[in-house]
């Protein structure tokens, strides 16, 4: 047998199409071949169990809950696919999944959601420069300490000038991209429950 719906238990097949139909759910925010080729190892998997187990519900609740184990996959998927795209839609999908994966994932996606504000920002305050060369820069403060941000109001000089804009931009970029590469790469295992 290769498919659940050629089970010839009407229980069994009852079963299985509401467990799958949690895993289509938990499967939604992938693309449909990957998250086919995923359901497809899953139903297998399922199978295998209901052989070894002798009952659909035994083997289902052994495989356990597809809202929890899925969880980390999908935000793995995600993750990955934003690293190969560098789209700022995917990449939003991919904190957004992350953070809802635990308490590990939310942690990972508040951290690295902060860089992407600083990369933000200083893109933001280079694009200001341009137009306003007094309207964002680095500045020494008369007491000598260093100010970077909007409008310097504290009797600063600018220490860049017209530099500020491309590099403030550049650094930016390359933050964006960084994080990126790395979130892409970062996978979030849960600790066994013992």
């Amino acid at each position: 047998m290769t498919r659940w719906t050629e089970l010839t238990d009407a229980n069994a097949r009852a079963a299985f199409a509401a467990y799958f139909a949690k895993v289509d759910r938990a499967l939604a925010a992938l693309p449909r071949a990957e998250a086919d080729e995923i359901k497809r190892e899953l139903e297998q998997h399922a199978l295998d169990a209901v052989s070894e187990a002798g009952d659909a519900q035994t083997a289902l609740t052994q495989l356990g809950d597809p809202d929890e184990f899925l969880a980390d996959l999908v935000a793995d998927k995600l993750r990955a696919r934003a690293a190969r795209t560098f789209s700022p839609v995917d990449v939003a999908a991919a904190l957004a999944r992350s953070a809802g994966a635990g308490v590990a994932g939310l942690a990972l996606s508040t951290l690295i959601g902060i860089g992407y504000v600083i990369a933000a920002l200083a893109v933001m305050m280079g694009v200001i420069h341009l137009f306003d060369p007094n309207g964002a820069g680095i500045y020494r403060l008369p007491n000598g300490r260093i100010f970077v941000g909007l409008a310097e109001t504290f009797g600063g000089t600018d220490i860049l000038g017209i530099w500020f804009s491309p590099l403030a931009i550049a650094a930016g970029a390359l933050l964006y991209l960084a994080l990126t590469w790395a979130f892409g790469r970062t996978t979030i295992r849960k600790v066994a429950k013992r």
